[in-house]
């Protein structure tokens, strides 16, 4: 059914700042994945590909150490 004001209708995205130490810690606990969302801008990115990188790293690193995890 098609509505009556298509000038309420929902938005497609939400714009939002969000702190990096907070998307960090969604991504690590899983809450949020990378294809969840996406940069606006090269800065935001480049700050992404690094904590994702990072977040990589930290888990191979684990997976050597500890090879049961």
């Amino acid at each position: 059914m098609k509505r009556l004001f298509p000038l309420f209708r929902e938005p497609e995205a939400v714009r939002l700042a969000i702190a990096p130490e907070v998307l960090a810690a969604l991504v690590e606990k899983g809450e949020i994945h990378a294809t969840d969302f996406r940069c606006l801008d090269l800065g935001s990115k480049q700050i992404v590909w690094k904590m994702f990188l990072s977040q990589a790293k930290a888990k191979l690193s684990r997976g050597l150490t500890n090879p049961e995890l």
